[in-house]
């Protein structure tokens, strides 16, 4: 996937600078010769352009093109090379490290950035031997890295241990997921970046979350929270907390927690938000939001923050594997307010997606939901063409 590749190229290359995304539109218009800087949107225009670039929705032009090439310093042709010449480098640095560049690290996370959009599309199970195998590759290689190659090597190597952590949680490995969470947040420490290890530990809480341990989900949030510099960051700590307090029964901080997560996310910060978060943003704080909701049993407002929130995502993410988990819990929300239409209609979309990518515990949970159906409906034809779709995904 070329295109993904590049995208997050171009997001490395800027980060690498120092830029913020408000920055290098600023200097677009400083490379840019007068006539094409007069043909150049407005700023906003022109920062909501390069975010689509490097989120892979749509590809830069040759206007672009030699915008991004001017501002980076480097010659068109290899910034929009296609992967084939990196691959070819990687191998070569993978058996003499001390080759290490700053191409290398580029392509190591462009690589960690595609696995995390092929796993949108496919499924955690999918990807789990690849992003292994390149996280092996990238502590590999760390082992003999030093100055600022090691320093960005270090944060490529927590964002891929957080991305494994993540996969392994979702498959059920959660003894492997933890170390792994763990192994992110010293090396986010030794990156020297704060929203890394911040993550890491949001992560544990996710994880305690998992295996039902609640209070520790809203203490490794907590800390989290206070941790982390990035808006989205601190946000994604923050409703997690919120979350968690849902679960435990303390209504008023829960919600609490879930508004001030939307505050922060909603001032903005001057610091950047690691690339794992890529997909975090309002819409999924709606859907959190929605989560804390139908903890506290407010079924029906739930199932509208849940889906709005869905509906607001990017085309490509929602249908993804862990979308489909939401949609679930919308489902399983509106199933309590017997909508039972609604239910089944949420229930058939996630099934759609499972059929793809597996999925086991979302597969599980919507048995559950079709359980709760049945019981309340006995013998409805809606249910029961449920049950059999179910039984086709499961194989």
């Amino acid at each position: 996937m070329p295109e993904k590749e590049i995208a997050a190229r171009l997001r490395a290359e800027r980060k690498a600078r120092g830029l913020t995304v408000a920055d290098l539109a600023e200097l677009f218009r400083d490379v840019a010769s007068e006539r094409v800087a007069r043909r150049l949107p407005a700023l906003k225009d022109l920062e909501r352009t390069i975010r689509g670039h490097e989120a892979g929705e749509h590809v830069a032009g040759p206007r672009y093109r030699i915008l991004y090439a001017r501002a980076f310093g480097i010659p068109e042709q290899q910034l929009f090379a296609s992967g084939s010449d990196d691959a070819e480098r990687l191998a070569f640095v993978a058996r003499d490290p001390a080759r290490l560049d700053a191409v290398v690290v580029d392509g190591l996370a462009a690589t960690l950035a595609g696995q995390r959009r092929i796993e949108d599309v496919v499924g955690a199970r999918a990807v789990l031997g690849a992003a292994s195998g390149h996280l092996e590759l990238v502590l590999h290689l760390l082992r003999g890295a030093r100055g600022a190659l090691g320093g960005r090597l270090a944060a490529i190597a927590s964002e891929a241990s957080q991305f494994n952590g993540w996969l392994n949680t979702a498959t059920g490995a959660h003894a492997s997921a933890g170390g792994l969470f763990d192994q992110a947040l010293r090396l986010g420490m030794r990156a020297g970046d704060e929203d890394l290890a911040a993550t890491a530990l949001s992560m544990r809480g996710h994880l305690a979350w998992a295996c039902g341990d609640y209070g520790d989900m809203a203490d490794l949030s907590a800390a989290a929270a206070r941790l982390a510099r990035a808006a989205g960051t601190r946000a994604v700590a923050t409703q997690q907390r919120g979350r968690a307090l849902a679960l435990l029964g303390e209504r008023q901080e829960a919600l609490r927690a879930v508004g001030q997560a939307e505050d922060i996310l909603a001032g903005g910060s001057s610091h950047e938000d690691p690339d794992g978060l890529y997909f975090y943003g309002a819409e999924m704080l709606a859907m959190q939001r929605g989560l804390i909701l139908r903890y506290l049993g407010e079924h029906e407002a739930a199932a509208e923050a849940i889906t709005k929130g869905i509906q607001g995502m990017p085309e490509a993410i929602q249908g993804s594997e862990w979308v489909a988990w939401y949609r679930v819990q919308a489902a399983a929300a509106r199933a309590a307010t017997g909508e039972l239409q609604e239910s089944v209609s949420e229930l058939r979309v996630a099934l759609g997606t499972l059929s793809s990518t597996g999925g086991k515990k979302t597969l599980t949970d919507v048995a559950q939901v079709r359980d709760s159906l049945a019981e309340r409906y006995p013998g409805h034809s809606t249910v029961d063409e449920l049950s059999e779709l179910l039984a086709a995904v499961k194989g």
